[in-house]
């Protein structure tokens, strides 16, 4: 689990995006011509002011950081809500799963 506020969050993905731009010697300049975005964009992903999630998705293919891409996908494709309650119930004593309610009787 990844802790702090959604602005230290913002800060600590930019510090790593901008790590990482400096280890592969890339100006921002070029990251953004490698990306397809503009130079504003990756500055305000790099310090945290946020950017789209289009933008954060284009520089981390261009940084090679997109791994965590293609897991979080496999996962939601996957993704069966009968399957999810089967296993709660398996790993939980109490799990309360709402039932329908059923037709008045004055219901046709």
């Amino acid at each position: 689990m990844v802790f702090g506020t959604k602005d230290e969050l913002l800060a600590k993905i930019g510090d790593g995006i901008k790590r990482r731009r400096l280890e592969c010697n890339i100006a921002q300049k070029e990251l953004a011509r490698r990306s397809g975005v503009s130079l504003k964009a990756v500055v305000n992903l790099e310090t945290g002011r946020g950017a789209t999630l289009g933008t954060f998705v284009l520089v981390s293919r261009s940084l090679g950081l997109d791994g965590w891409i293609s897991r979080f996908v496999e996962r939601s494709e996957e993704f069966s809500p009968l399957a999810y309650v089967d296993a709660l119930k398996k790993n939980s004593p109490v799990v309360r799963v709402r039932k329908r309610a059923g037709k008045s009787k004055g219901a046709k």
